[in-house]
């Protein structure tokens, strides 16, 4: 019995190629998604697919702050209306932040 390295290989499936298209459509939608979400991509002309990722990343990181910016003030609002006794959150005499 010979110990060949080749007869122990796999052998590709016989749809490989069919897998490939299959898999690039797939991957050109997902861009195309991805220009359509992210506003800055979606305002210029079309950009390569790894400046379009760049941009998508930085789109992600102002989203958070964002989120977290939200989050604190929705916390200090939450504060300020528990202080104040009003459960309901109508305080009409209480001065705005700003």
């Amino acid at each position: 019995m010979e110990n060949n390295s080749s007869s122990r290989e796999r052998r590709r499936p016989p749809c490989r190629g069919r897998r490939q298209r299959r898999s690039a459509a797939s991957l050109g939608r997902k861009v195309r998604e991805l220009r359509r979400l992210v506003p800055a991509a979606a305002r210029s002309a079309p950009v390569p697919a790894d400046r379009l990722l760049l941009r998508t990343a930085d789109y992600i990181v102002r989203l958070r702050a964002r989120v977290e910016l939200l989050r604190a003030v929705s916390e200090l609002i939450s504060a300020h209306h528990g202080s104040t006794g009003h459960a309901d959150g109508d305080n009409h005499d209480a001065p705005l932040a700003t």
